[in-house]
């Protein structure tokens, strides 16, 4: 939620401070209140990507993890931009001039991208990552989440199933990967399913 996001900018802002290094830039800034007047639902979904990605690529993912609370039960991103049913937000005149809403795919493209998925799956993820992982099913209201079966005795290269502590920017590019190979369709999420993974062996 928006005061939350704030709280997590301000502890990854000082910890760069702290960092002290020239070379990282500063953390990017929540798409909220103001900021949000004439942004989209998928831009600010982007920016909140784009602040998670950062913390992970220049070793603040920590701070990132130690700063989050439970994941809300809404679209925040669609609440935040003012998104109702029929896609118009609070600006419908002026808002449509810029932004576009990003519509929700056809069940025939969420299949086929699962099934490009499926089928490129070692070449996407890598053969040695393909092995221990198969592509499940799309989710969300807008299909923005991939579920991803995945072997609980095997420790993927950013360290856990749940949590990219040992190598975030392999993550990050395993979702990278993912969204070009199914671009124009693109996900925010990825579970991993360990549960179903002897169900699947079996």
């Amino acid at each position: 939620m928006p005061p939350d996001w704030a709280k997590i900018h301000a502890a990854l802002s000082e910890a760069w401070e702290r960092r002290a290094d020239s070379n990282i830039p500063k953390p990017p800034v929540p798409l909220i209140l103001a900021g949000a007047a004439f942004s989209s639902a998928s831009e600010i979904r982007r920016r909140w990507i784009d602040l998670v990605d950062w913390a992970n690529d220049f070793g603040f993912a920590e701070v990132l993890h130690a700063n989050l609370g439970r994941a809300p039960e809404i679209d925040v991103a669609e609440q935040i931009a003012g998104v109702s049913e029929d896609g118009r937000g609070w600006w419908p005149v002026y808002g449509e001039q810029f932004h576009k809403p990003k519509l929700k795919p056809s069940k025939e493209a969420v299949a086929s991208a699962l099934k490009l998925l499926s089928t490129r799956w070692a070449e996407i993820a890598g053969d040695e990552l393909a092995r221990f992982t198969r592509p499940l099913k799309f989710t969300g209201r807008k299909y923005r989440r991939l579920v991803v079966c995945a072997d609980p005795e095997f420790r993927p290269p950013w360290g856990s199933w749940y949590f990219a502590f040992d190598n975030p920017r392999a993550f990050t590019r395993f979702r990278r990967a993912v969204n070009d190979a199914i671009s124009p369709l693109e996900v925010d999420v990825i579970d991993f399913a360990t549960h179903q993974w002897n169900q699947r062996a079996g």
